[in-house]
């Protein structure tokens, strides 16, 4: 039974990440899910969140980690692909102008009152998923 898996992170204007893993996890839209060689067959949305990826060691030093927008995951026996409008990795992160965009967000967020407020907690979530990929590491 192979412990390892193909992964390829894909956004509209870059391929982020590809490579074997042994371990995806992600921001499933119900909630997190993770991801091993040979899962069945799978198609879900994803929310705005941290994915990880990489050995099944939490420890081990050769995970990668990406805030993601919203978007899509697919899984099958022996690959998976994550198919997203934005990913960033901890190094392409400004911690101040994530900071701002959080604010801004929040602030937009606040005069909607609850009413058509889905693109401002999208906004929200994506900012503080970036804020929190850069204040915890691997």
């Amino acid at each position: 039974m192979a412990t390892r898996f193909h992964l390829s992170l894909i956004t509209p204007t870059a391929l982020k990440f590809e490579g074997e893993v042994e371990i995806v996890i992600a921001p499933g839209a119900a909630g997190d899910l993770g991801v091993l060689a040979n899962h069945a067959p799978l198609l879900t949305t994803l929310r705005a969140g941290i994915v990880t990826a990489g050995s099944a060691n939490p420890a081990a030093s050769d995970r990668v980690r990406f805030a993601v927008d919203r978007g899509f995951l697919q899984a099958l026996a022996d690959k998976a692909v994550i198919l997203t409008d934005v990913a960033v990795a901890p190094e392409e992160v400004n911690g101040d102008e994530a900071r701002g965009e959080l604010r801004r967000a929040e602030d937009a967020l606040a005069q909607k009152h609850g009413h058509d407020d889905g693109e401002e907690r999208a906004a929200v979530a994506f900012a503080r998923a970036r804020l929190e990929l850069i204040a915890r590491p691997i």
